[in-house]
């Protein structure tokens, strides 16, 4: 069983320090619930919002923000998964790092799909990393992501049990949250983890409703519009039962033909 916990959380934006101490907050909240593993929002350390600001808060992976809390993961020996504006090199990403229990950073996920303003700032990714964590495999996607159904299937057909949203999703777009994560959940017959942020924040608001789901579809819990964090056991074994419970065979069934025929790639 892996015990995730969902930090449904409004950022204070741009300030990074006062998002830190609030993070670690929560993480030991969730220490002393046998949590395995903490999620954050998308940009959670800085706020969303940034724009040119980006630039100037963007930090490497072995910055003084990611440093304080992989320490503070070895410390509570608890994972953590945080989004964060990247800098590398001369290039600056939508990044999430996945902060293992020993304190190490397994890797990085780099947006792809980039939204708006984000193109103006972020090279996007070009990669679809797996994390191993618990025996488990998991995958990491954001906001903008998820609407694309090629993303997911390609982590469903690497072997990901899970897939984690981190996202900072705004009024008045709920229903495209509601329908797209469960679709992604139930097409891939994983658990989708999506986690949002909330309140007002540059003259956006963040409706939350962050969400654990099932390879059914189903919700195994979901939160409302506050400022929460929402804990749940998973048993990932369920991904496979239920691919060989349900007649719905959608990865065992594709047509490659057709696929290789398509022009999707282009």
């Amino acid at each position: 069983m892996l015990t995730i916990g969902l930090a449904q959380l409004k950022s204070s934006f741009t300030n990074k320090q006062k998002n830190i101490k609030k993070a670690i907050s929560v993480i030991k909240e969730c220490k002393q619930k046998a949590v395995d593993l903490i999620v954050f929002p998308e940009m959670f350390l800085t706020g969303y919002a940034l724009k040119e600001k980006a630039i100037e808060m963007a930090e490497p992976l072995d910055g003084p923000s990611l440093n304080k809390l992989c320490q503070v993961a070895k410390e509570n020996e608890i994972g953590i998964v945080i989004g964060f504006p990247e800098k590398k090199g001369t290039q600056y990403f939508n990044s999430a790092a996945f902060i293992q229990k020993n304190g190490m950073i397994q890797g990085v996920y780099r947006k792809v799909h980039l939204f708006e303003w984000e193109k103006d700032v972020f090279t996007p990714g070009d990669d679809d990393p797996l994390f191993t964590f618990e025996n488990g495999k998991i995958a990491l996607m954001m906001t903008f992501d998820s609407g694309f159904p090629e993303m997911s299937r390609i982590y469903a057909l690497n072997g990901a049990e899970m897939i984690i949203v981190l996202s900072a999703h705004v009024v008045p777009y709920q229903i495209y949250h509601k329908i797209v994560m469960r679709a992604r959940a139930l097409e891939n017959q994983l658990f989708l983890v999506v986690v949002n942020k909330v309140g007002l924040e540059e003259q956006s608001v963040y409706f939350g409703e962050s969400a654990i789901i099932s390879p059914y579809g189903d919700y195994l819990n979901k939160t409302d519009h506050q400022e929460r964090v929402i804990i749940e056991s998973i048993d990932l074994s369920l991904v496979y039962k239920t691919r060989e419970s349900l007649p719905m065979k959608y990865l065992e069934n594709r047509n490659v033909d057709y696929f290789k025929k398509s022009r999707l790639c282009e």
